[in-house]
C-alpha cells in the first residue's frame, strides 16, 4: 500500500459545530466521493464513511479545561502542565477512541506532548501548519510521532487572503503533500474574511441564522466545492492522513 507523494488530503477541525452544519460538510465530501478526516472536539461526532481523529483543546479556560477542573480539580489547581495535558488527551480520546492522529486546537504545540500522545496510542500529528509551502513530506519526530504538516488552512486564508478563494490560488500543481484544513462553520457560511467569520460567532450554533447569513460571493465554501470538482475532473490523487501514517510506519518498519 502506497500513496502518491503529491496527494491531497481533506481534513476538518470540527470546532464544536452544530450537527446540521457538520452533516452539510459531510454531504459535500460524500457527493464528491472523497474520504476526509474529521478531528473531533467533542463527543457524538458521527461522520460515517470518514476517518476520525482528535482536536484536543489545551486552553486552560476551554471546554476540556473546564471539564478537567470539575472532574480532577487537583490536577487543574496544581499548575502541573504535563498532568493537565494528560487529562486533556485522556478526555479527548473518549470522543473518538479509534483515533490514531490529531490536530491540536489553535495549533497548540509543546515538545512535551509527543510522549503524552504516544502514551495514549496516538501516532500522527497534523498540528504543524506550513501554509502553501512546496515539497512538504511527512517526517518522524521525537517519541516516534509522525508529523504530517498542513499545507492549507481556511482560517489562515480568511486572515491572509492568500488564494482569492480560487483553486488556482492554492497551486495544486506544486509538488509535495497537500493537507487541507477546513472548519464546518467557515464552510457553511462561505466566509470570505475573518471579520465576517467573527460576526457569525454570536449565533455559532444556530444553523438557520448561519444559513441566512451565508456569503453570496466567493469564499471558503465556493473554494471547497470547486476543489472537489477539480479532484474528479483532473484525477488529482487523494489520500487520507490515516493512510499516510500507515504507509510511513510500514516503510519505517521495513527499513
Amino acid at each position: 500500500m502506497m500513496y502518491d507523494p503529491d496527494s491531497l488530503c481533506f481534513t476538518v477541525d470540527v470546532e464544536w459545530a452544530h450537527p446540521a452544519v457538520l452533516e452539510d460538510l459531510c454531504a459535500l465530501f460524500d457527493d464528491a466521493g472523497v474520504t476526509a478526516t474529521f478531528f473531533a472536539t467533542h463527543a457524538g461526532v458521527s461522520v460515517p464513511g470518514h476517518e476520525r481523529g482528535l482536536h484536543p483543546n489545551f486552553r486552560w479556560k476551554g471546554d476540556t479545561g473546564r471539564a478537567v477542573r470539575e472532574s480532577d480539580p487537583e490536577v487543574f489547581s496544581s499548575g502541573d502542565e504535563a498532568s493537565f495535558y494528560r487529562s486533556v488527551v485522556k478526555r479527548s480520546m473518549t470522543f473518538a477512541p479509534e483515533a490514531k492522529g490529531l490536530r491540536a486546537h489553535s495549533l497548540f504545540s509543546d515538545s512535551a506532548l509527543a510522549g503524552i500522545y504516544r502514551e495514549a496510542g496516538l501516532e500522527f500529528d497534523c498540528t504543524h501548519q506550513m501554509s502553501l509551502v512546496e515539497n512538504l513530506r511527512p517526517f518522524f519526530k521525537q517519541r516516534d510521532m509522525l508529523e504530517i504538516p498542513t499545507f492549507y488552512g481556511d482560517h489562515f486564508d480568511l486572515m491572509a487572503q492568500a488564494t482569492g478563494f480560487q483553486p488556482g490560488g492554492i497551486r495544486l500543481d506544486r509538488s509535495g503533500l497537500k493537507v487541507l484544513d477546513f472548519h464546518p462553520n467557515i464552510v457553511f457560511t462561505n466566509a470570505p474574511d475573518e471579520a465576517f467569520y467573527l460576526g457569525t460567532k454570536a449565533f455559532y450554533h444556530d444553523p438557520q441564522r448561519l444559513l441566512a447569513a451565508r456569503h453570496p460571493g466567493r469564499g471558503v465554501r465556493t473554494l471547497l466545492m470547486e476543489l472537489l470538482e477539480c479532484v474528479g475532473a483532473k484525477g488529482i490523487p487523494i489520500s487520507t492522513v490515516g493512510r499516510i501514517n500507515q504507509v510511513e510506519r510500514g516503510k519505517r518498519a521495513q527499513a
